[in-house]
């Protein structure tokens, strides 16, 4: 279609529709450039969707010119709209640091979405990242010394420091916590498991956080209860470099206490690969659930304890 014609079909609608889906389609992939596209698709009403699930025309067409109208499909509480169901797929074909911006404002994604998503092991910003991993480790350490959730998808990403420091521990936490790892092996307890023991530990540089609890109720037999649990440490190596998902027996089946069914809290180092030597410098018997460990005065104690110089006494 000729700009002139583009411009008069366009001109006389304030909604995309399905009777007139592709020729006003059309239209919007025939004007002049991408401020124009962005000034029309953000006044119309999106009432259907151009063919195709994934959709990338309008990136093909203007390019990342066209992320302040997908901006547009953002609201207040953060959910992307993907209506038109062409958004998320523009927004991941998009390369600019603006694009990743606006992935990284998004907390939710509502309307049909036939681009794949980030499956179960993602999101949004990590399926963005992958296909544009230069930009987003740039703008991910640009916002690393302020947010502690950038922090956590670059150690998803495999960066830590050489010892690590307090802010690696709690960013290898978040990462399980909030399941940027790629692996589908759980790396953080369920919030179903309500009694949890944490033993942290520390030898030189190293250091190790193991997480148990009771998993099963059974004495004996094939499906006896465990002590079920998760490693964190310099030396753990597993499911994930610096975790890992652990089954040990239970010390006691029958014990009336947590620890006493757990057994010693020097049962747990050999899971994080620390030897008899190592110092356990915390044990606690009943810890929260935390969704973001960061966020947690409990556990931004424990990672300290494993990092902080010990105080003299």
């Amino acid at each position: 279609m000729n700009i002139d014609d583009a411009r008069r079909v366009l001109a006389g609608v304030d909604a995309f529709t399905r009777d007139r889906g592709d020729e006003l389609w059309d239209a919007l992939l025939s004007l002049a450039d991408a401020v124009e596209l962005v000034a029309v698709a953000s006044r119309l009403r999106w009432e259907f969707h151009p063919r195709g699930f994934d959709n990338t025309d309008l990136h093909a067409r203007y390019g990342d010119g066209i992320v302040p109208w997908l901006a547009t499909r953002l609201d207040a509480d953060g959910v992307l709209h993907n209506t038109p169901w062409c958004v998320v797929p523009c927004l991941l074909a998009c390369g600019s640091a603006e694009a990743f911006a606006l992935a990284w404002r998004t907390c939710a994604i509502a309307g049909r979405t036939g681009w794949g998503g980030a499956g179960p092991d993602g999101d949004l910003v990590s399926t963005w990242a992958r296909r544009h991993p230069a930009v987003a480790t740039a703008e991910l350490e640009r916002l690393a010394p302020t947010e502690a959730r950038a922090r956590a998808y670059l150690r998803a990403a495999g960066r830590r420091s050489q010892p690590e420091t307090l802010a690696d521990v709690l960013a290898l936490l978040d990462a399980c916590a909030t399941q940027l790892v790629a692996t589908r092996l759980r790396l953080a307890p369920p919030a179903a498991a309500l009694d949890i023991r944490v033993v942290a530990a520390r030898a030189g540089d190293d250091w190790g956080l193991a997480l148990e609890w009771v998993h099963g109720d059974r004495p004996s037999g094939l499906f006896a209860a465990r002590a079920a649990g998760v490693a964190y440490g310099s030396r753990v190596r597993g499911a994930f470099d610096g975790a890992t998902a652990t089954s040990r027996p239970l010390a006691d089946f029958h014990g009336a206490t947590l620890d006493a069914r757990l057994g010693p809290p020097a049962l747990a180092l050999p899971l994080l690969g620390l030897d008899a030597g190592a110092t356990i410098v915390a044990v606690v018997p009943h810890v929260a659930f935390a969704p973001v460990p960061s966020e947690s005065e409990v556990w931004r104690a424990l990672a300290a304890a494993v990092r902080d110089p010990p105080r003299a006494t």
